[in-house]
C-alpha cells in the first residue's frame, strides 16, 4: 500500500513519515512538498496525508486528489482544529482530520478508519453558537432539518429532561450511535431524517449530562435499556462494522486466492466488505456483510474447518485471532453476535448432514 504524505521538508515530515510506516509491514510512504507537482510520478497512492496548516496548498491537493480518484481517502493534520477550516477540508473531499497534538496511536487509528471508508472523527467540531457549547456540529440540528422533524423529536422529551429518562426512539438512536453508526446510517435504519437524529442526540446529551458522542457512548454502556437494544441487534444477526475498524485494516484479494485452507491454524477473523467467497467443503458462497473464520477461533485445536477461496476480487477486514478474542471478552454485543452466528452455522451443518 502506498501512502503519500504532503508536507514541507523538516523534522515534522520525517517524524510523521516514520509513524505512517508503522501502519503495516507492506506500507510504502512517499513524501512530497507542496512546491512540487505532487502527482507527477510514481504509482497512484492508496491514501493521502496532508499537513493542513498550509491551508490553500492543502485544499488544492485535496481537491485535485478527488478529481484524479473519487473517494480516495485523505487525512489532514492540523495544529488548530477550528470549524471553518474543517468545513473547507470536508468540502474538498477530505475523509478525516486529526490534531497534531494527538498521539501516534491516534494517527494510526484514524488512518485505519479512513481506509475502511469511514470518517474520522465520527463527530465534527463545534460550529453552531445558538446551541449549548457541549453540542457537536455533527449532532446539532442543521438548517436542512425540517421544522416538522424538530417538532417530532422535541415532542418526545419533556422540557426538564431528567438523567437516564429517555424515550424509546431516543434509546434506539443512542444504541446505534454507541455502536459506531453515523447519523446518516442511523437515519436510514430508523427511516427518519438526519436532522431528526441530531435533535434526538441533542436531547440525549442533555438528559445524560454529557458533552460529546464519545461520552454518550460511555454512558450508554451503563444503561440496561441500551444494552438490551444492542443485544437485540446482535441476536438479529446485525454486526456493527465500527466495532472492528479499530482492530483492522482493509485487505484486498484477487479472484481465485485462498484465504485459508481446512486444518490451517485459525489466526484471524474476516469480514467481507466487497466480493464473494466460497466455502469449498460445504459448497456455500457468502458475500458482503459476512463474517468468516469464527468457528476455528473456538474449536478445541483452533484449526480451520473449511477452505475459503475468493470467487471474485474481494475487499476484507481481517482481525487477528488475539484481537477478535479480546473484543469478544470486552464487548457483550460482539460476543452475542458471534455465539448466534456460530449456532446458526452449526444448525445449518446438521441439516446438510441429514440431507
Amino acid at each position: 500500500m502506498l501512502i503519500l504524505f504532503v508536507a514541507p521538508t523538516g523534522l515534522f515530515r520525517d517524524g510523521v513519515a516514520r509513524l505512517l510506516a508503522d501502519l503495516g509491514e507492506q506500507v510504502d510512504v512517499r513524501c512530497a512538498d507542496y512546491a512540487s507537482n505532487v502527482f507527477e510520478s510514481g504509482a497512484p497512492a492508496d491514501l493521502i496525508v496532508l499537513d493542513g496548516d498550509y491551508l490553500p496548498d492543502a485544499l488544492s491537493v485535496a481537491t485535485a486528489s478527488q478529481r484524479l480518484s473519487a473517494g480516495l481517502p485523505v487525512l489532514v493534520l492540523l495544529t488548530a482544529v477550528d470549524p471553518r477550516t474543517v468545513e473547507q477540508f470536508v468540502s474538498a473531499g477530505v475523509a478525516g482530520h486529526l490534531g497534531k497534538s494527538e498521539s501516534g496511536r491516534a494517527l494510526l487509528d484514524a488512518l485505519r478508519l479512513v481506509l475502511a471508508g469511514s470518517r474520522y472523527p465520527a463527530s465534527a467540531p463545534l460550529v453552531l453558537e445558538a446551541l449549548p457549547p457541549e453540542l457537536s456540529a455533527n449532532d446539532a440540528p442543521t438548517p436542512d432539518a425540517s421544522a416538522l422533524a424538530i417538532a417530532e423529536a422535541s415532542a418526545e422529551a419533556s422540557s426538564d429532561a431528567k438523567p437516564h429518562v429517555l424515550t424509546p426512539r431516543q434509546i434506539q438512536v443512542l444504541a446505534l450511535a454507541a455502536r459506531g453508526e453515523t447519523n446518516k446510517s442511523i437515519a436510514k435504519q430508523l427511516n427518519i431524517t438526519e436532522g431528526t437524529v441530531k435533535v434526538h442526540l441533542y436531547t440525549v446529551y442533555k438528559a445524560l449530562k454529557v458533552g460529546s458522542r464519545g461520552q454518550a457512548s460511555v454512558a450508554a454502556a451503563r444503561l440496561q435499556q441500551i444494552g438490551d437494544a444492542q443485544l437485540h441487534h446482535a441476536l438479529d444477526g446485525q454486526l456493527s462494522v465500527g466495532r472492528l475498524l479499530a482492530f483492522t485494516m482493509p485487505s484486498r484479494f484477487k479472484a481465485g486466492e485462498v484465504l485459508f485452507r481446512k486444518n490451517d491454524p485459525s489466526d484471524a477473523l474476516y469480514y467481507v466488505v466487497r466480493g464473494t467467497v466460497s466455502l469449498l467443503e460445504i459448497n456455500i458462497e457468502v458475500g458482503q456483510g459476512t463474517v468468516l473464520g469464527e468457528i476455528g477461533l473456538f474449536s478445541p485445536d483452533h484449526r480451520r474447518t473449511c477452505t475459503a477461496r475468493c470467487i471474485s476480487d474481494c475487499e476484507l477486514l481481517m482481525v487477528s485471532a488475539t484481537d477478535a478474542m479480546r473484543l469478544y471478552y470486552q464487548d457483550p454485543e460482539f460476543a452475542t453476535y458471534l455465539i448466534h452466528l456460530i449456532t446458526r452455522r452449526l444448525e445449518a451443518d446438521n441439516l446438510r448432514a441429514k440431507n
